[in-house]
């Protein structure tokens, strides 16, 4: 899997990522936690360490599941990467760096 600095960071990444967006919504068919486990085990198989989620997918059901699929260890092999946007601004009262990190 082809790695790359992720921005200015001195963090790498896989070029590809596994979004996540899917672990929360029912399109295209269910998926229970064991699928998500699968595609999360499966992708960090492939080599991909950069997975991509967002709180605005299904009210948070994505990441929960995420978070769930990676709970035995996965988690440090991996970067996560999440997203913001107005609709969050009004559940954290603000979207400044100081009520985000």
């Amino acid at each position: 899997m082809i790695r790359r600095k992720l921005g200015n960071s001195p963090v790498e990444v896989s070029a590809v990522s596994l979004g996540c967006w899917i672990f929360g919504v029912d399109w295209w068919g269910h998926r229970t936690q064991e699928d998500c486990n699968r595609m999360c085990s499966f992708s960090r198989d492939l080599g991909i360490t950069f997975f991509d989620n967002c709180w605005d997918y299904n009210d948070g059901a994505s990441q929960v599941r995420m978070g769930k699929a990676l709970k035995d260890g996965d988690r440090k092999k991996v970067f996560l990467m999440d997203k913001i946007d107005g609709r969050t601004k009004t559940r954290s009262n603000s979207s400044s760096k100081y009520h985000l990190l």
